[in-house]
């Protein structure tokens, strides 16, 4: 099971808002914020706030919190 499926399944969300999540994701690894730590630190907090808009970064935290839980239900973690 991929990440966009995972979010279908336990969240009970729709594929564009799963697609949303992996578009996010994306980016926060691109630009190297998120690098596969198990947790969210207080650095990657940092990188969002300056990497983002105010009212977008909970969707940004949101997001790593979602994957990270994904990698441990699936045991990538």
């Amino acid at each position: 099971m991929d990440f966009k499926e995972f979010l279908m399944k336990e969240y009970k969300i729709g594929e564009d808002s799963a697609k949303q999540y992996e578009h996010r994701l994306n980016g926060i690894i691109d630009r190297g914020i998120y690098t596969e730590e198990s947790s969210i630190t207080p650095s990657m907090l940092a990188a969002l706030e300056r990497e983002y808009k105010e009212n977008s970064i909970k969707n940004y935290k949101l997001t790593i919190e979602r994957y990270i839980i994904y990698k441990k239900k699936t045991g990538k973690i």
